[in-house]
C-alpha cells in the first residue's frame, strides 16, 4: 500500500521533512531583458509507472516573444538536489527540445552552488543553452528526465518526488500532475494548501492561471509498495 501526502509550499520560512534526499528540476527560465512571456507550463510527475523505484517527469513550456524583433535568450533548466553534507551536485541527465529539434544542455557554471539551511543541503548544477525567438513568435520547450525515488523521515523509510516553481514571469495557464503506478494501492492524500487539487485513484492534478511561480515547491511523500 502507498500513502501519500502532496503539498504545495514557499521554501522560504518552510520545512521540507526530515532526512529529506532527493533530486529534481522545475520551471525552465530564459533570461532576456526582452519581453518573453511564458504561456503555459504543464508538468507530469510519474511516480514508478515507468520505471519500478523512479520518477519518471516530463514538461512542456510555451514561450511568446511580445516584441517585434528577434530576441536572443539564455535558456536556464534547474537541476538540483536537497540532501546532506556528503551528498554533492547533481549529475542526472536531463533531455530537451526546442520545437521539436534537440537541443543541447551545458552547465551554467562550471562549480554550481550550495546553500544550507539548518541540516538541509541544496545543491545546484544547472544547464543551459542559448536560443533565439523570432518577432511575436511562440516556441515550445519540452523536457524529460528520470530520477531515483527520494527518501526522508525516520531511518529514510519514507519515498519523496517533487517539482519546484520558482522564477521572476507568471506563467499564463500552470498544470502538474503527480501519477501513481497502476500496481500500487494507496490512500487518498490530503493536501496542503487547498490549491483546488483534483485527487482520483491514479493521481493528483492542479491548474492554475496567472499562476506566480515564486520559488514553491511541490512534493510528494509516501511509503513504497511492499513498505
Amino acid at each position: 500500500m502507498i500513502t501519500t501526502a502532496i503539498a504545495l509550499l514557499t521554501l522560504v520560512g518552510q520545512k521540507l521533512p526530515d532526512n529529506v534526499s532527493f533530486d529534481y528540476s522545475g520551471l525552465p527560465q530564459l533570461r532576456t531583458a526582452e519581453k518573453v512571456d511564458i504561456q503555459y507550463h504543464t508538468v507530469t510527475v510519474d511516480i514508478g509507472g515507468v520505471k519500478d523505484g523512479y520518477v519518471d517527469v516530463s514538461t512542456t513550456t510555451v514561450f511568446k516573444n511580445m516584441t517585434k524583433a528577434i530576441v536572443k535568450a539564455t535558456l536556464i533548466v534547474p537541476r538540483r538536489r536537497f540532501g546532506d553534507a556528503n551528498s554533492g551536485q547533481p549529475g542526472f541527465d536531463i533531455s530537451a527540445t526546442w520545437e521539436k529539434r534537440p537541443i543541447k544542455l551545458n552547465p551554467a557554471s562550471d562549480h554550481g552552488y550550495t546553500e544550507i539551511t539548518g541540516k538541509v543541503y541544496k545543491y545546484a548544477s544547472d544547464l543551459s543553452t542559448k536560443v533565439a525567438l523570432n518577432p511575436g513568435a511562440t516556441y515550445a520547450l519540452r523536457i524529460s528526465y528520470e530520477v531515483p525515488f527520494g527518501k526522508s523521515g525516520y531511518e529514510q523509510k519514507q519515498r519523496i518526488a517533487g517539482y519546484l516553481f520558482d522564477g521572476d514571469k507568471a506563467v499564463g495557464q500552470m498544470n502538474i500532475a503527480y501519477k501513481y503506478t497502476e500496481k500500487s494501492v494507496f490512500r487518498l492524500p490530503e493536501l496542503r494548501p487547498n490549491l483546488g487539487w483534483q485527487i482520483g485513484e491514479k493521481g493528483a492534478f492542479v491548474r492554475e492561471e496567472n499562476f506566480w511561480p515564486d520559488n514553491k515547491m511541490t512534493f510528494m511523500t509516501f511509503f513504497p509498495g511492499g513498505f
